[in-house]
C-alpha cells in the first residue's frame, strides 16, 4: 500500500491498482508483444505469491521515490529504442495522471524478441 499525505488528510492506493495501471499501459504501447518474466525467482514468486509480483513489472522504493523496473519482449524488427521511450514516457503520464505520483526512475528491460 502506497500512502501519500497532504494538506486534505492521505491517499491510500493500493500495489495492485499501480501494477494494472502499469500493465495496461505497457501492454498497449506500439511494439510490445507481452511483458516477461526477469528471473527464475520472479517465475516462482509470481506462481507462489500471485498478489504480491506482476510478471515483468517490479517496483521498488528508493529514497521516498518510486523506481519502476518493466520487463518487456517486443517484435522482431521493432525500433527498441523508440519503443522504450515511449513505454517510459507512457507509464510515467498514466501513473502520474492517475495516482499523483510521480517516478523517480522507469528503467525497461528488452528480455526477447519475438518472431
Amino acid at each position: 500500500m502506497i500512502v501519500i499525505e497532504n494538506h486534505l488528510g492521505s491517499i491510500r492506493i493500493s500495489r495492485d491498482y499501480l501494477y494494472t495501471v502499469i500493465e495496461h499501459t505497457v501492454t498497449a504501447c506500439f511494439g510490445v508483444a507481452d511483458l516477461h518474466e526477469s528471473s527464475l525467482l520472479e517465475t516462482i514468486k509470481t506462481k507462489l505469491f500471485p498478489g504480491d509480483i506482476r510478471r515483468g513489472i517490479r517496483l521498488r522504493s528508493r529514497n521516498n521515490a518510486l523506481v519502476i523496473d518493466l520487463h518487456i519482449v517486443t517484435g522482431i524488427g521493432a525500433n527498441v529504442t523508440a519503443i522504450t521511450d515511449s513505454i517510459r514516457n507512457k507509464v510515467r503520464y498514466a501513473v502520474e495522471e492517475f495516482t499523483g505520483i510521480q517516478p523517480a526512475q522507469i528503467n525497461v528491460y528488452v528480455d526477447g524478441i519475438c518472431v
